[in-house]
């Protein structure tokens, strides 16, 4: 009880409030509540951070340093892209398209493998076509090996 007779003194008095006020926002309290603690969370302790109806505080990363941190990542990542060589061949995946190289296996099945670049060894696709559907001239017919059609190959020489 003593301690709301001592908080309604201060209060109640305009220059001891102002005061009280005051010694809030330098960090050092006045009164009763410095000593206990009492009546506020955050009163008595030096380290708590006070803030006051219509007081603002900035904020702790600025919007412009986010931004300018946004741009260095965009502008790295194209520089990067820059000196990327992206001109390298494609892995096979399988599934044959028109310029992929195959191997014909022993059941007469085209299979995708990497091209060597020696155009008189190299097997070419040169159209895929339906089961039904007859290939080019200079082509021999071979299935798919994923029974996706007919991959009409390319006769070397």
């Amino acid at each position: 009880m003593p301690a709301v007779n001592e908080a309604y003194r201060v209060l109640g008095d305009e220059a001891r409030r102002a005061m009280y006020d005051a010694s809030l926002r330098d960090g050092s309290a006045v009164g009763p509540a410095a000593s206990t603690g009492a009546g506020h969370p955050s009163r008595g302790s030096p380290a708590a951070a006070r803030q006051f109806p219509g007081e603002h505080t900035r904020a702790r990363i600025s919007w412009r340093w986010v931004l300018i941190l946004a741009g260095a990542v965009v502008a790295g990542g194209l520089v990067l892209s820059l000196f990327t060589d992206t001109n390298d061949p494609p892995a096979p995946d399988g599934i044959l398209r028109i310029g992929d190289c195959v191997e014909i296996e022993v059941d007469l099945d085209a299979r995708e493998v990497s091209c060597t670049g020696d155009v008189g060894v190299d097997l070419v696709v040169q159209v895929v076509v339906d089961f039904d559907a007859p290939c080019p001239t200079r082509t021999e017919p071979h299935r798919d090996q994923l029974g996706m059609g007919v991959a009409c190959v390319s006769i070397p020489g």
